[in-house]
């Protein structure tokens, strides 16, 4: 069990007694982080001191650390600015990215939308401007901006994992809120992803406490589907994954999730390595995870998209013997055609304001 999946399990009580004296160590040092969040908003609600772009700017976001299936949505995002006409850029922070290269999320989408540009500078106002001047953007999407203020934004949209969707009611470090759960009143959309994950009870109770948080706020359900179970090549895997017997492994910040949905496929896990969140894999590496008396025995090694990308940079090993779980966002009742009706309600009337200013 690598570091960061022990310290999900310490902040979620699933530890033994051992555990309880760490957790009253990180509660004392949530005071502190507590206090500069809301200091900081404070801040930002009182002066409103922002920068705008010259194009539309959409935030897509969490309010937890960790994975709420963001990429998933940028994707689908991107694709309905372009159906609609725009030039859309996401710019992000580029955590994880080796310096002058795009991150493990940003591959990802240009490998699923390759016609969409990627910026990545923890300066968001220069990747934006970069991404309007250089790169002729005409709507920007903010990936994980939710707390990013600076930058103005005409959409902020808030994605809250179902199977976690309050941090365990805690702000970092004691639990993994990045700020307290009343910053969820300035999102204009909450989307509450993996929703088929939870019980129909949980889902309503869920549902029903982000709406005392975001009255404002139009909300809408989605869950992950997989769309394709493909070889490291590309090769579709004939049969899929029923019957067999995997060994998964991810440098993702939520394995479990993987988890159900390999499991979900009719797969027998009998195997699970972690890595942290954005390992960056190196030969060695995949010695350790090709070695036949590693693991159990097995049929394939599975892994997510997101890993794939950085796997298919590696060379000389057999590609056959990975198999990646491609997966996509579908909206539950009418989450898309709604989505699309904000998207269609907010840009134009944005791009018509920055027409009558030039």
């Amino acid at each position: 069990m690598h570091g960061e999946s022990l310290y999900r399990k310490i902040v979620a009580g699933e530890t033994g007694v051992w555990a309880a004296p760490l957790r009253g160590l990180l509660w004392s040092a949530t005071g502190l982080y507590d206090c500069a969040i809301a200091l900081r908003n404070a801040w930002y609600d009182r002066n409103g001191t922002t920068i705008r772009l010259p194009v539309p700017v959409i935030s897509v976001g969490n309010l937890t650390v960790g994975g709420t299936g963001k990429t998933a949505f940028v994707i689908d995002l991107v694709r309905r600015l372009d159906a609609l006409g725009f030039s859309p850029a996401v710019i992000a922070r580029g955590y994880g990215a080796t310096p002058g290269e795009p991150n493990d999320e940003q591959k990802l989408i240009q490998k699923n939308c390759p016609s969409v540009p990627c910026v990545s500078d923890p300066d968001r106002r220069r990747a934006g401007e970069v991404a309007c001047e250089r790169l002729g953007a005409d709507v920007v999407v903010l990936d994980d901006g939710f707390q990013h203020r600076r930058l103005a934004r005409d959409l902020d949209i808030v994605l809250i994992d179902a199977t976690c969707p309050f941090g365990y009611g805690h702000v970092l470090p004691r639990g993994l809120l990045r700020e307290p759960v009343i910053g969820l009143r300035r999102a204009h959309l909450v989307v509450l992803t993996r929703c088929d994950r939870v019980s129909h009870a949980e889902l309503a109770r869920i549902e029903a406490r982000m709406r005392e948080l975001a009255p404002d706020a139009a909300h809408l359900k989605c869950i992950h589907r997989v769309t394709a179970v493909v070889q490291l090549d590309g090769k579709e895997l004939e049969g899929g994954l029923d019957r067999k017997r995997v060994v998964l492994f991810a440098g993702i910040a939520h394995p479990q999730s993987f988890v159900a949905t390999v499991s979900s496929l009719g797969a027998d896990v009998v195997a699970k390595s972690w890595f942290r969140d954005h390992h960056r894999y190196t030969r060695r590496n995949l010695q350790y995870l090709l070695s036949a008396d590693r693991f159990p025995q097995h049929d394939f090694l599975v892994t997510t998209e997101k890993d794939a990308v950085k796997l298919s940079e590696l060379r000389g090993f057999d590609a056959s013997a990975i198999v990646v779980v491609r997966v996509a966002i579908d909206f539950v009742d009418d989450g898309g055609t709604m989505l699309q009706a904000i998207l269609e309600q907010r840009l134009p009337q944005r791009l018509r304001s920055a027409s009558r200013g030039l």
